[in-house]
């Protein structure tokens, strides 16, 4: 596999040569041809040099070596396409300030932000994203079976539940719960996944749905109530329906305030802010614009899962920075990839 590496130096050769990649790239950008992602190393203040090879996939294969030094304090490869999630391996070595020489080592995992756009697109109604957590999770295991292996996620899933159990739900509730939701349940029945790092999704059953303003008392307790302006926000916040909850935040099928047509409930999200607690007034009504909105939802629950150091997403065109963590006691620099902002 053929690897271009760049050097930044200031000679008549690498101008032109500047001149010729700036033209390709504008090129590929007027015609809409995506770049492969490139990787780029800085001198470290504190270092002299520094060396790591990069390889790629199961199998290791070297993608390329990159290297710094006083002469070179910036070294710039481009990586091969990056889609599903890939494993990637770091590993050299460093010349830290005065001469003492450390080992530098890591890994993770790569993947696309155009594979995470890819798979919540898939989905025609809401059960079928139990399936797309399952497929990410998966090809993550695959990619790196020894890192991330399947006992570090966790699925609860149920079964189906029956029409009495949703007829319960709505006369507990007091009001008619969407189609969207019903069918669900009867279809794929509700599902939890809890991550390795920490996050979870959790699609609620009938038995466990909740009134925003319930919710919101039982997580944050009776002081979000104690303002006399605030009695009003919570009799409407009681109407409103949590089907789902994203790392403590609700999804929320909302009647108060101005409901679709039909009186039927629109789809919106909550959230916690240092002023309190927020339903989003941007809400989705309609089978078709609902699900769009889901999709803008669950895409951002992704990236939010895989916001972690083990974890690299990577966008078209994308530059990473080799980063690095703390020097350990046993002074070995653990290094791992991260897309620049």
């Amino acid at each position: 596999m053929k690897k271009r590496l760049t050097f930044k130096r200031k000679t008549v050769s690498a101008m032109i040569a500047g001149a010729l990649l700036m033209a390709v790239s504008t090129l590929n950008m007027a015609q809409g041809i995506p770049e492969n992602p490139s990787l780029i190393q800085t001198l470290g203040k504190d270092q002299i040099e520094e060396t790591v090879q990069v390889s790629l996939g199961l199998t290791e294969q070297l993608a390329g070596e990159i290297r710094v030094d006083y002469l070179y304090s910036s070294t710039e490869m481009t990586l091969s396409d990056v889609y599903r999630p890939q494993k990637y391996g770091l590993r050299g070595y460093a010349r830290m300030k005065p001469g003492k020489r450390v080992k530098a080592e890591g890994h993770g995992i790569l993947l696309a932000q155009n594979y995470l756009t890819e798979v919540v697109s898939r989905p025609t109604a809401l059960g079928g994203f139990l399936a797309v957590w399952q497929g990410v999770m998966r090809d993550i295991t695959r990619a790196d079976p020894e890192s991330f292996p399947v006992y570090q996620v966790s699925w609860q899933i149920p079964g189906l539940v029956n029409s009495e159990d949703i007829a319960a739900a709505e006369r507990r509730l007091g009001v008619p719960l969407p189609a969207m939701y019903r069918e669900t349940m009867r279809r794929s029945g509700p599902w939890r996944v809890s991550l390795f790092n920490g996050f979870s999704f959790e699609l609620l059953a009938p038995w466990q749905l909740i009134s925003v303003g319930d919710w919101l008392q039982r997580h944050y307790g009776p002081a979000e109530w104690e303002p006399p302006e605030n009695q009003l926000r919570r009799q409407q916040l009681k109407q409103d329906v949590v089907f789902a909850i994203v790392n403590n935040e609700p999804w929320v099928f909302r009647y108060s305030g101005a409901p679709c047509d039909g009186d039927s409930p629109s789809f919106t999200v909550g959230q916690t802010a240092s002023e309190g607690f927020y339903i989003n007034e941007i809400s989705a009504c309609g089978a078709n614009e609902q699900l769009e909105a889901i999709r803008r939802q669950m895409l951002e629950a992704l990236n939010r899962a895989l916001l972690a150091p083990e974890f690299t997403i990577v966008g078209n065109d994308q530059r990473l920075h080799i980063e690095r963590n703390k020097l350990p006691e046993k002074k070995t620099l653990q290094l791992y990839l991260k897309a620049a902002m």
